[in-house]
C-alpha cells in the first residue's frame, strides 16, 4: 500500500490546492475557465504530441497488445455507452463521457510511476503505449460521438461537420501529429523538445487544480451521483475483470501480463474531466468520478498487486 499511496498522495495534494483556492476565493469562475483553456489548448496537446511522437511506431502498432488492452477498453466503452444511453436515458454526449470515464485510466501520471516502482523499467511499456492508444482511439471516438450530436450546440451535424469537429480538436490534432512523427521516425530538434518538456507537464497539475476547484460546488443531482458510482465500479472492477478474460483468449508475454492488468485497474484520468468541461457535460459528476476512483484505487490497486 505504501507504494500506491506514494504515487497517489501528490495527486490529492494538488487537487486540494485547487479546492482551497476556490473556497478561499483566490480563484473565481473566470480563473477556472482560463486555467482549463490553458490545459485544453496548450499544455495537454503538447504533452500528447510529445508522448506519442517519442513512442516507437512498432509499439504503437503492435496488434497483440492493441487487441488485448484497447479491445477490452472498447468493449467496456460500448457496454457503458449502451447502458447509459438506453437504460438511464441520458444524452449521447453524456453517454460518451460516461463510457470514456469508465475505460480511460490515469496511465501517464499514475500508471508509469507505479509500474516503474513495482516492476522492471521495460515492464512499464503497457502504460506508456496505453497513453498513446487511449488518446488515439478512445478520445477520438468520444469527440466524434459528441460532435455527431451537435456538441454543445444541440443540433445534428453531417459527416463534414463531424470531421470538422474532430480535426479542430487540439487534443486529437496533437495525437495525429505525434503519430506521423513516430511513423516517419523523425527526431525532434532540442528547442522543440525543451518547449514540450516545459509546457506538457503543466497539463497534469493544471487539470487537477481546476478539478479541485470544481469540487467546491457539489456534485450535481442524486441521479448524477448514482451515475458516478456506476462509472467508478466499471473502471476499477469491470475493466480489470474484462482484461483478465481477454488475456485468457489472447495471451501476452509473461512479463507483460501483470503490468497490463495493473494498467487496466488504474483510476479515471483527469483528462476526461478536461473534455467534460470543454463540452460542459457532466462536469461535476466526472470530477467526482476522478476523485473517488483515485481514492478507492489506493485499496483496489494494493489488493491487485498483492494478489498478483
Amino acid at each position: 500500500m505504501e507504494m500506491v499511496v506514494g504515487v497517489a498522495l501528490p495527486f490529492f495534494a494538488v487537487l486540494m490546492c485547487g479546492f482551497l483556492a476556490r473556497r478561499l476565493r483566490i480563484l473565481d469562475d473566470y480563473g477556472i475557465r482560463g486555467l482549463n483553456a490553458f490545459v485544453y489548448w496548450f499544455a495537454l496537446p503538447a504533452l500528447l504530441f510529445w508522448r506519442v511522437a517519442e513512442t516507437p511506431f512498432a509499439r504503437l502498432s503492435d496488434p497483440t497488445f492493441y487487441l488485448v488492452y484497447e479491445g477490452s477498453g472498447l468493449v467496456l466503452y460500448g457496454l457503458v455507452f449502451a447502458l447509459v444511453r438506453l437504460v438511464l436515458r441520458r444524452s449521447r454526449a453524456e453517454s460518451a463521457l460516461a463510457a470514456l470515464a469508465s475505460s480511460w485510466g490515469n496511465v501517464g501520471y499514475m500508471g508509469v510511476p507505479l509500474l516503474l516502482a513495482a516492476y522492471a523499467p521495460e515492464q512499464s511499456m503497457p502504460a506508456v503505449i496505453a497513453t498513446a492508444l487511449d488518446n488515439i482511439v478512445l478520445q477520438t471516438l468520444t469527440v466524434a460521438v459528441i460532435e455527431s450530436g451537435g456538441g454543445t450546440r444541440g443540433r445534428r451535424l453531417g459527416v463534414l461537420g463531424i470531421l470538422r469537429g474532430i480535426f479542430t480538436n487540439p487534443l486529437i490534432v496533437a495525437v495525429i501529429a505525434g503519430f506521423v512523427v513516430a511513423y516517419l521516425e523523425l527526431e525532434l530538434p532540442s528547442p522543440i523538445l525543451g518547449f514540450l518538456a516545459l509546457l506538457g507537464p503543466a497539463s497534469g497539475p493544471g487539470a487537477l487544480f481546476a478539478l479541485g476547484a470544481t469540487l467546491t460546488g457539489g456534485f450535481g443531482a442524486s441521479r448524477d451521483l448514482g451515475l458516478a458510482a456506476k462509472i467508478v465500479i466499471a473502471k476499477l472492477v469491470g475493466l480489470p475483470a474484462l482484461m483478465m478474460f481477454t488475456l485468457t483468449l489472447m495471451p501476452l508475454p509473461d512479463d507483460l501480463v501483470e503490468p497490463t492488468l495493473i494498467t487496466a485497474a488504474l483510476p479515471t484520468a483527469a483528462s476526461v474531466f478536461v473534455l467534460a468541461q470543454r463540452y460542459q457535460v457532466l462536469e461535476r459528476p466526472i470530477a467526482l468520478v476522478v476523485f473517488a476512483s483515485h481514492l478507492l484505487a489506493i485499496a483496489t490497486l494494493t489488493g491487485l498487486l498483492v494478489l498478483l
